[in-house]
């Protein structure tokens, strides 16, 4: 076990930190070029969204229908017994070596 996890140590450690470095090298740069940014502009462009509005009713009632449908739809399959007749054999090897996939007998 303690090899196991010497291993993956080993294995995911390098992968991390490269990530964290990536990522903190790029915050740097972020964070290099705004402080540039702040001198050199004074000026605030606001680019804030309008704000959202909510769903309409019609998109509400559609989306209920649909999943009622939808459950509807799974229980009427969960009740049905029907199914391929005769009984599964699943792959096999025969008496030559040769595969036998898997298939549906008739009874």
């Amino acid at each position: 076990m303690r090899a196991f996890i010497v291993t993956l140590l080993f294995f995911f450690a390098p992968v991390i930190l490269m990530f964290a470095l990536r990522h903190l090298a790029l915050l740097l740069r972020i964070w290099l070029a705004w402080r540039r940014n702040r001198a050199a502009n004074e000026h605030v462009i606001d680019i804030t969204p309008a704000r959202p509005s909510p769903a309409s009713r019609g998109f509400i009632a559609v989306a209920i229908i649909v999943g009622v449908i939808c459950a509807a739809l799974v229980w009427m399959r969960l009740g049905d017994e029907s199914g391929p007749p005769g009984a599964y054999v699943p792959a096999h090897i025969d008496a030559q070596g040769h595969v036998i996939p898997g298939q549906y007998q008739k009874p």
